[in-house]
């Protein structure tokens, strides 16, 4: 934790002397690649939902000239697909930048960079990893300032809370577990945001000591029943779907008899923001804070 803290304060302390951004700007993205800014962004198209949040949040709506269909933003072109990209469509929109994330979607750079069109990987894998999106974006687009006062505004948010769920012995820590119910389910394992939410939280995740694709990995149900966790988290991805998530999972046949199940620790969570690195972890860190703290 202490570490946590200097490194945290390290990057605020570093990116807090810069005022304003200088061009040509080069910067390395989350994907290894170098990236120079000639001049600061006017047209935006982001292939990314979790970096509309960031650039919301930052006060640049208005350069958002194109989105993806899976995005909550709605005033901007819609470009269709997360993948693959429609690169006619992102030409026609004439961006001064793209950005995308890692992972499947990652195989598009090339494609939109041999198209000359400037592109720019945002794949956070942690909150340290989100604190560092925010400053890029902010950067990218003319004012660090801006990026420094968002991260030091979360970051105060996340050391309340988890300074607080720190004081809570291992032992009376709830043993959690994240996914729906299915024949192979997909959760957040070693290296992932969501792994370091349910810790930061006061939690113990099931499945944290196993490691996959950007810290994700499918186990089975009986993974899940030999495990017995305190605490179920149900992902829902429509509005007001947190009611059905619960029932499918509770009612699944190889789950009836989970501790969780019988007890009713068995708590949606919205999949939309337990599955994008982006601000809006925050409010799920308190979210499963007070979900925790039943337990303690």
């Amino acid at each position: 934790m202490k570490k946590y803290l200097v490194f945290g304060a390290l990057l605020i302390l570093l990116f807090s002397l810069v005022i304003a951004s200088t061009y040509p700007l080069t910067l390395v993205d989350d994907a290894g690649h170098v990236v120079t800014f000639e001049s600061q962004p006017e047209r935006v198209v982001d292939a990314a939902p979790s970096v509309t949040d960031f650039l919301l949040k930052l006060g640049y709506a208005d350069k958002i000239v194109g989105v993806t269909k899976y995005d909550s933003y709605t005033k901007a072109e819609n470009i269709g697909l997360l993948y693959p990209l429609n690169l006619e469509k992102i030409v026609s929109l004439k961006p001064d930048v793209v950005f995308i994330f890692g992972g499947f979607q990652l195989s598009q750079y090339e494609k939109l960079k041999r198209l000359s069109i400037r592109t720019f990987v945002l794949n956070a894998k942690n909150l340290d990893g989100v604190y560092r999106d925010i400053m890029d974006v902010s950067t990218i687009m003319g004012n660090p300032e801006k990026g420094h006062k968002l991260v030091e505004s979360l970051r105060s948010k996340v050391m309340k809370i988890a300074d607080a769920a720190y004081k809570v012995p291992i032992s009376k820590r709830p043993r959690v577990f994240y996914g729906s119910a299915s024949k192979q389910i997909w959760t957040a394992g070693m290296g992932s945001f969501l792994n370091e939410i349910i810790s930061l939280a006061g939690g113990v995740n099931i499945a944290g000591n196993y490691a996959g694709p950007n810290g994700w990995l499918p186990v089975s149900p009986e993974f899940v029943v030999s495990q017995d966790p305190d605490i179920i988290l149900v992902p829902y991805y429509t509005p007001n779907g947190g009611k059905a998530a619960v029932k499918a999972f509770s009612e699944y046949p190889a789950f009836k008899n989970l501790r969780a199940v019988k007890e009713g620790h068995v708590y949606a969570i919205n999949g939309n923001i337990a599955s994008q690195p982006n601000t809006k972890l925050v409010g799920l860190l308190e979210q499963l804070y007070n979900i925790f703290s039943k337990k303690w």
